[in-house]
């Protein structure tokens, strides 16, 4: 197993939104980074908590959202990057979990 990737938490992030990215009429494969899941109506503001849940069981993490600019915690690039390298600073360099993603 490998350190968890920005891409992981990317692709793990645009299967579970597939079906609210395709009914604004795109193509989860070619959402860019800098697709912001709150400001395009993929997630409300419960939705942003139940996406920040949903990372931590999926990754088997606990996030500090605090450290991540809230303007960007929406956004899929920096929320992915942020993701990775909290994950593989707190497991210091431990293998990440493997995801079925």
């Amino acid at each position: 197993m490998n350190r968890l990737t920005p891409e992981e938490v990317r692709q793990f992030l645009l299967v579970r939104y597939s079906a609210q990215i395709r009914g604004m009429g795109m193509d989860p494969v070619n959402v860019p980074d800098t697709f912001d899941f709150f400001l395009a109506g993929a997630i409300d503001s419960f939705g942003v908590l139940e996406m920040v849940g949903a990372i931590e069981k999926e990754f088997h993490l606990e996030l500090d959202m605090a450290a991540l600019d809230p303007e960007q915690m929406t956004i899929l690039g920096p929320l992915a990057h942020y993701v990775a390298e909290h994950a593989n600073s707190k497991r210091g360099g431990q293998d990440s979990p493997s995801s079925p993603v």
